[in-house]
């Protein structure tokens, strides 16, 4: 009975362990660098929206002086 047990976990239950533990490691791995494309994505975009709010903001002082007035007002 005690060597169907330890041939059993030598070949079944041992690299079943060793499988799960590096299947989570990597998962772990590429969550990081995956969160960091992620973040690098963000901040491009929020980059982006900054620039467009500026030309926004630039267009509305030709077009609508005074608005930042009239804005803040109402707020």
């Amino acid at each position: 009975m005690i060597p169907l047990v330890v041939v059993t976990g030598i070949f079944v239950v041992f690299p079943v362990l060793l499988f799960r533990h590096f299947a989570q490691r990597n998962a772990g791995k590429s969550q990081t660098s995956n969160g960091d494309a992620v973040g690098k994505d963000l901040i491009d975009l929020a980059d982006r929206m900054e620039k467009r709010i500026d030309t926004l903001e630039r267009l509305l002082d030709v077009e609508a002086p005074g608005w930042r007035e009239r804005h803040h007002e109402q707020h």
